[in-house]
């Protein structure tokens, strides 16, 4: 792999396992400091949502101005919002600082993958994505166990080393990585109107694009489902499990089992997967992943109904985490290989911002409704609706292979022509 590649990585490796470090317990510490969690939900869910705004402008910035400078924008200005934390208090804040997390954040992301997608060929974006999988998930698997050590000594320190570590980052970015903005190829010089492209045509192009179009609005039920794992199932267990475990939290163990298995068969997985059909490996990924959620929602109600062991519910839930995280690992890699694949190379950033929009729209409104649902004490019937959701919408992925050949087929027809 390219250089940039490992870069990235590395990078992703180190700064997710501060991030994890406090993640577990960023609802956690919400929920000390404001009087509801649907307030809890919405300060989660508007950084999402700000950053549907931010990732599109970031996206079209990388294109234009470069991945490297936005890429080291983005870390730095993110340090900075997380170090705030610490230093203001109560809802609106908490409110302001979210929104600008969201925008600062969603503009790393379509500027990182479209440099990865300007290094690797169609053939080894798969594999490459996957390793990045590795990376972020190896952080995944350390940081909640470091965090939950952290955290018995000071909430605020999870955000001092999060700040501290992406400051580091942003100075290995600046002088580590090599800019891939493929400016300069034949194929743009010959069309110099694409970088000239107004907002409008931009939109016209994107909205046109049924695949891209199709890919965001039935990865958003997917997204909803991502978002509750990640940000109320700790407080789920803490409802229902908590007669069980009294004040150990068994969320941050199954969360470094999750990261744990994505570093050991992520690769591998990826590499598989990268010779074979995008829509049915997004079809399987999906199926395994929604169950997953179902089993999260409804196995701890029936552990405590029936007054399970706690080594009996830890083996459950080992399992339930096992196939969950195998239709993840299925899953994420080819969504982004195949939004990748189908972006003409002089907008490849602002198609993977775009094609993020089901992660931010998912964000948002997956915290949301699910802080309204806890609101109701109705938790158990949250992660039923979202796993049963994202097992429908999965559904969906079987036509995907179907309309990538007809669209080709269409290019290649046009192509007749000119």
């Amino acid at each position: 792999m390219d250089r940039n590649v490992w870069i990235r990585v590395i990078g992703e490796t180190v700064t997710n396992s501060t991030k994890m470090m406090l993640m577990p317990f960023f609802a956690l510490y919400l929920e000390n400091r404001v009087d509801s969690m649907f307030k809890v939900g919405f300060i989660m869910s508007i950084a999402p949502i700000a950053s549907l705004f931010g990732g599109m402008i970031g996206g079209r910035l990388a294109d234009l101005y470069g991945r490297k400078r936005i890429m080291v924008y983005s870390t730095v200005s993110n340090a900075i919002i997380l170090m705030s934390f610490t230093l203001f208090d109560g809802y609106k804040a908490y409110l302001i600082l979210s929104i600008l997390m969201g925008l600062s954040n969603s503009f790393f992301s379509p500027a990182s993958s479209a440099m990865v997608a300007d290094v690797t060929n169609q053939e080894q974006r798969t594999e490459a994505y996957g390793l990045l999988r590795v990376g972020h998930n190896l952080g995944t698997a350390i940081g909640p166990i470091i965090g939950s050590t952290v955290v018995f000594f000071s909430k605020d320190a999870l955000f001092y080393i999060t700040s501290i570590t992406l400051f580091l980052y942003s100075l290995v970015l600046i002088f580590f990585l090599r800019e891939t903005l493929p400016l300069h190829k034949p194929s743009i010089k010959k069309e110099p109107k694409q970088q000239n492209i107004t907002t409008k045509e931009l939109l016209k192009i994107i909205l046109s694009d049924k695949l891209l179009i199709f890919y965001i609005t039935t990865g958003i039920i997917i997204s909803m489902g991502f978002s509750q794992i990640e940000g109320m199932l700790p407080l789920y267990f803490k409802q229902t499990l908590s007669i069980v475990f009294e004040k150990w939290s068994l969320y941050p163990f199954l969360m470094s089992i999750n990261g744990l298995l994505v570093v050991l068969f992520q690769f591998p997985i990826s590499g598989y997967l990268s010779k074979k059909s995008i829509g049915k490996a997004m079809y399987y990924g999906t199926q395994l992943f929604g169950i997953g959620i179902l089993s999260f929602g409804m196995l701890p109600p029936l552990f405590v109904l029936y007054g399970t062991g706690k080594l009996l519910i830890i083996v459950i839930l080992i399992f339930v985490t096992v196939y969950y995280t195998m239709g993840e690992m299925v899953m994420s890699p080819v969504q982004m290989t195949f939004v990748a694949n189908i972006a003409p190379e002089h907008l490849r950033a602002t198609y993977m911002a775009v094609g993020g929009f089901q992660l931010t729209i998912g964000g948002f409104l997956g915290p949301l409704i699910g802080g309204w649902f806890f609101d109701l004490k109705l938790g158990l019937w949250l992660f039923i609706f979202l796993g049963a959701g994202v097992i429908i919408a999965g559904l969906t992925y079987r036509s995907l292979d179907g309309k990538v050949a007809m669209r080709e087929q269409e290019q290649n027809h046009a192509l007749k022509y000119l």
